[in-house]
């Protein structure tokens, strides 16, 4: 065989074989192709997955999922919009792999996602962010303040069922971080009555 051709396929073969799963690499907050991602000071991590396809009448995939991170990897995580499905996620070599095995249950998913994500679905990272949590908008409209208990004026705001990054808590509040489809960033601080956590669903 040609020695050139040879050393071909021994470096498909050893590319084959490269795993999906990067070794000792740690998921890190920020987003992820269509997700994301927080992670908690107590090793727990936090996302929301939001996909859009089609122009008009448009398909649109949304969940959210909550999991720990300190334990072996892939890590096991819950992940829910209606109903809580079980699945993992691991780091790779260039973002996070997701993998949920009933995922395309999830409300709308299976138009935009169909069996990818039960074979393990990956997402590249495209930047980093100081997320310690991720948290659901609950007003119809909540300013992003300057501190905490200052004057909107004419701040920017963010409107209900919005998910944003947390950057902080203090007595009450929530400095939060709002990234736009233009790829603009937001930060102010809102009140803990104007927004809720990620809960999955019990039971």
């Amino acid at each position: 065989m040609n020695r050139i051709l040879c050393a071909g396929l021994l470096a498909l073969g050893a590319l084959a074989a490269t795993p999906l799963f990067a070794a000792g690499s740690a998921i890190k907050p920020g987003r992820y192709d269509a997700m994301m991602l927080a992670v908690t000071p107590d090793h727990q991590v936090q996302g929301y997955y939001l996909e859009e396809l089609g122009e008009g009448v448009s398909r649109r995939c949304t969940f959210y999922l909550q999991g720990a991170i300190d334990g072996p990897s892939p890590a096991p995580v819950t992940t829910w919009r209606t109903e809580a499905l079980p699945g993992s996620i691991a780091a790779s070599d260039k973002g996070v792999v997701l993998t949920v095995a009933r995922g395309d249950e999830h409300p709308g998913c299976s138009s935009v996602l169909g069996p990818m994500i039960a074979k393990g679905l990956p997402l590249q990272r495209i930047d980093t962010r100081p997320w310690i949590g991720l948290v659901s908008i609950a007003a119809d409209k909540a300013y992003l303040l300057k501190a905490p208990g200052s004057k909107a004026g004419k701040r920017p705001y963010i409107i209900k069922n919005d998910v944003v990054g947390v950057l902080e808590y203090k007595d009450g509040w929530a400095r939060v971080e709002y990234v736009n489809g233009d790829d603009r960033s937001f930060k102010g601080w809102i009140r803990a009555d104007q927004f809720a956590k990620l809960v999955p669903p019990q039971g």
